[in-house]
């Protein structure tokens, strides 16, 4: 993908192609990590109406990478919401590059920008939440300066459809 990269806050219009992105980088990322019948219920129907709401919540960021005016990517950021999680604990919610999009920087862009508007919004440090089978994924993170951390297990929250693992950082 060529083109200069655009890093801008998120808007309602935004929810459609946030979504396909989320379908596409889904089934690239998890094919091998999550049920079939998982990933068959997140198509564009049901992930635009998600987003429309996402796009709606006050306590969360979502920021989108465009290249050539198109939606390649995004990251979402706000308050944690594990039960363990103080107020200074803000929460890398979800961060994906297009699968034709990726290996381009754009993931690395967004991080950049997710670990500023973290620091912006007034926390301290940050979790994120990745599946433990998603080897790609962590070591994303472990390059960027997130650590596994052991408090984690137990706290994931409901939704999640196979084992993971809790990430943290200081900002």
């Amino acid at each position: 993908m060529s083109g200069a990269v655009a890093l801008r806050r998120a808007v309602g219009a935004d929810a459609e192609a946030i979504a396909g992105v989320s379908v596409r980088a889904w089934w690239h990322a998890y094919e091998d990590v999550l049920d079939p019948r998982v990933l068959a219920e997140r198509d564009l129907e049901t992930q635009r109406p998600r987003w429309e709401a996402f796009l709606t919540d006050p306590a969360f960021e979502t920021w989108v990478a465009e290249v050539a005016g198109r939606i390649a990517g995004y990251l979402r950021v706000g308050s944690s919401r594990d039960p363990d999680a103080g107020p200074a604990t803000g929460v890398l919610d979800s961060l994906y590059v297009d699968p034709p999009a990726q290996g381009a920087g754009l993931g690395s862009a967004l991080h950049a920008r997710a670990l500023e508007r973290l620091r912006a919004l007034g926390f301290t440090e940050a979790t994120l939440w990745v599946f433990a089978a998603n080897e790609h994924g962590r070591a994303f993170y472990a390059r960027h300066g997130w650590a596994e951390d052991p408090a984690g297990p137990g706290n994931e929250g409901e939704g999640w459809h196979a084992p993971s693992v809790r990430y943290r950082r200081e900002l």
